[in-house]
């Protein structure tokens, strides 16, 4: 009786020690899914300029994305709001309404958003790997992370921004 009773004092000392490593005040450690959408509404809020928890995953494909996003912020805050550009659900921005730009501004406006999604694709397949999905199971996990972050980034973004829903159609917000 006296060893049950020791196993199961271990056994509760174990449990909250685990339960106490869950999160610090740097840092809230998550699985699976819902650390996709703490770490979405974080890092969104980061990039738009917002106060913002630290993230909760880290790493060179997470934090450098993250860098040139919101180095390359000020170029693509002003087009978003001027409705050139628009956010898609799957976490991209598209080009929304060229309107009558040359054809040089035209090119440097395709490669300003291909050199922004390029990131975003760079941040979501690292964001699923660090969520336990890489190799095997990334094909299957990669699409959730993309629908999550498209969420975040258009439920922050200001009223007046336009979006595209999985349809293809474009709704002002």
């Amino acid at each position: 009786m006296r060893g049950f009773r020791i196993l199961a004092l271990l056994a509760s000392i174990a449990a909250a020690s685990l339960a106490g490593c869950e999160s610090t005040p740097e840092r809230v450690f998550t699985y699976g899914a819902k650390g996709t959408v703490i770490q979405a509404e974080r890092f969104v809020a980061d990039v738009y300029g917002h106060v913002a928890d630290p993230l909760p995953y880290g790493g060179l494909d997470i934090d450098g994305p993250l860098a040139s996003m919101k180095a390359r912020w000020p170029d693509l805050k002003p087009l978003l709001e001027a409705g050139i550009l628009g956010l898609t659900d799957d976490g991209e921005i598209a080009i929304h309404e060229i309107g009558t730009r040359s054809r040089g501004e035209v090119k440097q406006l395709r490669r300003l958003v291909r050199a922004e999604n390029r990131d975003r694709h760079v941040l979501y397949r690292a964001m699923t790997a660090a969520i336990g999905h890489g190799d095997d199971t990334l094909s299957l996990m990669i699409g959730h992370t993309e629908d999550t972050f498209g969420h975040e980034w258009i439920t922050q973004a200001p009223k007046g921004w336009w979006a595209q829903d999985h349809t293809g159609r474009w709704v002002q917000k």
